[in-house]
């Protein structure tokens, strides 16, 4: 009786985790060698050295089995006679568990799998302990007889079990985390994980946002000329899709909460380095590198709250993460306000300072990055991945630190929480597993291009069946939204820039035929157009032009000094023994003018090609951001809501439908700036449940160890569709209205269309 507890102990060394339990949901792992599961096996059927052990191998099915008697009864049967019964019996083994999965398949849709109207998991296994009868779903009862049979079953056969055996697990899996998070509760853990992942997201919006509002001053001090100003936004987006897709995919390899981590280290640092560039190369670079870390906020994010929340409430959860990164728009454009010069004359000024406005603007940007760093150092990893990698304890251990934290009002002996790992089924069919040690035999290179690999080949499968589908769908709802909301984000606010700058031209002063003799100009010169004029013995001294033009005028002995220019032209000119000294006047403001002996003195200007106009108009901008963001928090905080009891493919079509419809009124605005507001205001209001439905549909459409890498090649598509629609956008700012109406509506329509194909989500376990 010695040898089966020595091999005993030997196997409980190799196998950390009890694989033979609960032939009902302990099934052993597909992954699992075909020896050390016929070994097991075989250890079971030779002799169970006590009931209690043989509990502890089999589970509770043998409880009213006598195993004892009946397990030494049958290894005393000859070989040759289990043989004969061996087809049989393994034959109806098959066949009813074969009919047990195709019943329970029949309820599943398409590549993900639910179990609705099935107890819990832990139910199951109270139920087994307790009532000590048959046991449930169908499973035969483990004896000495079929684990003999087992032993002689062919290698395809085995094959065969452990691919039905991975079907139905990875519901269990599922289905037992959700009854673990019900267990644990909702509460006060819940509301700090979306606290701290809220303010990734809300660094993530902010990321976006501070580019108009930095534009201005950073043209002056980076001598940043027209053909590049494009590029600080599309380098932020660019930057933003890649680290979707980096930061996705490592989301499933190391786990949620380290990858966010991660990323927003990364996000950090290079937001507060980028605040301190002294050039246009290196402040681009900066940028690029900021916007690829905070880039894995979006799926990483949205992936860990949901798999911190059971799923009656994960819509509600959901819905404040989105309202949360919205409140990231209106801190910047508040901080903006009250940070930022909001005219051109105050940039000039603020450029003369060591440590500029937007330098600041930008160091103070980089707090809700700061914070949210800070705050994940205390959130644990996702229950979820470590089920599903196989980190048992470390998972039980979370369920019991979110119970703690949710019920530290409770007594110490209410505040005990019921699970243990025995209790988790112990299989990883299609999870990822543990990462291994690594092999100091390899080099760093081979490490780095194995880790390539394993990531390519999740992202192939995202592209295979049963997955193709909806990666597809998605793709389409995803880039056709991000398309319509990018441009209009962007078209809102040029237009109101547009309006203002065609109410100040048509205030322009215009003065024709005048002469000045002996004049002295200070002060200020502003929207006013000088023709066929006449100045002698005059001096212009510190004094600022501002959208000045001198048409067909001469100058005759005069003094220009201490100047500041924005949008001045000479045209068609004569200027003559004149002097200019200490003036920002570069050659390109002289268009066909005849310049003759004059003198120039110390021209200052640290860009001489570059004419900044001082009608910068920041608080347009500010004005369109706060009425987008503004309704987005309202709005995502009731979708979520409405998510817990609605579905989500009918939320999102009607939404993107009303959206499109909404888009139409575009034309009623006309050249109303308030009727500007009104309109983005109450489309983001309708969007944002669509929005917000997607983002869960996202999260739920795909497995475990799919989930970041999917949900970060949407976050790519979003960004690059963004790229393309503010680069198209821009381009219509002078368009007739119904041009950007009927593409916004056109791509909200084509959305609307492609949600018919999305699956039913709502009951899926994740």
């Amino acid at each position: 009786m010695n040898k089966p507890r020595e091999s005993l102990k030997q196997l409980s060394t190799l196998f950390p985790t009890p694989i033979c339990a609960r032939d009902g949901y302990k099934r052993l792992s597909a992954s699992s060698a075909t020896v050390g599961a016929s070994f097991c096996r075989w250890f079971v059927a030779v002799m169970p050295s006590s009931e209690e052990e043989s509990l502890w191998l089999v589970g509770s099915e043998v409880r009213g089995l006598g195993a004892g008697a009946q397990n030494h009864h049958h290894r005393q049967q000859p070989q040759q006679q289990q043989q004969q019964h061996h087809h049989h019996h393994h034959h109806q083994q098959h066949q009813e568990q074969q009919q047990q999965y195709t019943n329970s398949n029949q309820q599943q849709r398409g590549e993900h799998r639910t179990l609705t109207g099935a107890r819990l998991y832990t139910e199951e296994m109270q139920t087994q302990s307790t009532g000590g009868g048959s046991p449930s779903n169908g499973a035969m009862p483990v004896t000495g007889q079929s684990a003999a049979v087992a032993i002689g079953s062919s290698a395809a056969d085995l094959a065969e079990h452990e691919l039905i055996d991975a079907a139905g697990n990875v519901d269990l899996l599922g289905q037992f985390h959700d009854d673990a998070m019900k267990q644990a509760g909702v509460g006060y853990f819940q509301a700090l994980a979306a606290l701290y992942v809220g303010l990734c997201l809300a660094a993530d919006t902010v990321e976006f946002f501070v580019v108009p509002y930095i534009l201005p001053s950073a043209e002056v001090e980076l001598c940043i000329e027209d053909n590049e100003k494009g590029w600080l936004g599309n380098i932020t987006l660019m930057g933003l899709a890649l680290g979707g897709i980096c930061w996705g995919g490592l989301g499933d390899r190391l786990g949620r909460r380290r990858s966010l981590l991660s990323a927003m280290s990364v996000h950090a640092l290079f937001s507060g380095v980028a605040t301190f560039m002294p050039t246009y190369g290196t402040f681009m670079t900066a940028r690029f590198c900021s916007a690829l870390g905070v880039g894995g906020s979006l799926p990483l994010a949205f992936a860990y709250l949901a798999e911190c929340c059971p799923r009656s409430t994960r819509g509600k959860w959901i819905g404040m993460l989105v309202g949360a990164g919205a409140l990231g728009g209106v801190y910047a454009a508040l901080l903006a306000w009250a940070v930022v010069p909001t005219t051109g004359e105050m940039v000039v000024l603020e450029n003369k300072e060591h440590f500029s406005a937007w330098h600041r603007f930008l160091l103070l940007c980089c707090l809700p990055a700061l914070c949210a760093t800070i705050g994940l150092i205390f959130l644990p990893e996702s229950p979820r991945y470590l089920v599903e990698v196989g980190r048992d304890v470390e998972a039980m251990m979370v369920y019991q630190r979110i119970y703690k934290k949710n019920n530290s009002q409770k007594s110490a002996v209410g505040a005990q929480y019921q699970l243990s790992e025995l209790e988790l089924p112990n299989k990883r069919p299609r999870g990822l597993p543990p990462p291994s040690p690594a092999n100091r035999n390899t080099s760093v290179l081979a490490d780095i291009m194995r880790s390539i690999s394993m990531f390519w080949s999740s992202f192939l499968e995202l592209f295979s069946s049963p997955h193709l589908n909806v990666t597809v769908i998605l793709l389409v709802i995803w880039s056709a939204t991000a398309f319509g909301l990018y441009g209009l984000m962007v078209w809102c606010p040029e237009y109101l820039k547009l309006l203002r700058s065609i109410e100040y031209e048509s205030e322009t002063k215009k003065l024709v035929g005048k002469e000045y003799v002996d004049k002295l100009f200070t002060g200020s010169l502003e929207n006013i157009q000088y023709k066929d004029s006449k100045f002698q013995n005059c001096k212009f001294s510190k004094i600022v032009f501002s959208h000045v033009d001198f048409d067909n005028c001469s100058f005759q002995s005069v003094e220009f000094s201490s100047i500041k220019s924005s949008k001045t032209h000479f045209t068609d000119s004569t200027i003559v023994d004149s002097k200019f000294i200490d003036t920002d006047l570069s050659a390109q403001v002289f268009t066909r003018c005849k310049l003759e002996n004059n003198t120039e003195l110390s021209l200052s200007g640290p860009c001489p090609t570059l004419d900044l106009d001082y009608n910068i108009y920041i608080e347009e901008a500010l004005y369109g951001h706060l009425a987008a963001q503004l309704a987005f928090i309202p709005a995502a905080a009731l979708a979520g809501l409405a998510l817990t009891v609605l579905q989500r493919p009918k939320m999102i079509g009607v939404s993107l439908y009303l959206s499109s419809i909404a888009a139409l009124c575009l034309l009623l605005v006309k050249t109303n700036s308030t009727a500007v507001l009104g309109f983005e205001g109450g489309f983001i209001a309708v969007f944002a449940i669509a929005w917000t439905s997607l983002a869960l549909v996202t999260v739920e459409c795909y497995p475990t160890h799919l989930r970041c890498t999917g949900f970060g090649l949407m976050a790519a598509g979003i960004r690059i569709s963004g790229l393309i629609g503010t680069a198209t956008y821009q381009t219509l700012v002078g368009a007739p209205l119904i041009a950007p109406a009927l593409l916004t509506a056109a791509a909200l329509l084509v959305a609307s269309i492609a949600t018919l194909k999305l699956p039913q989500t709502h009951t899926v376990f994740l």
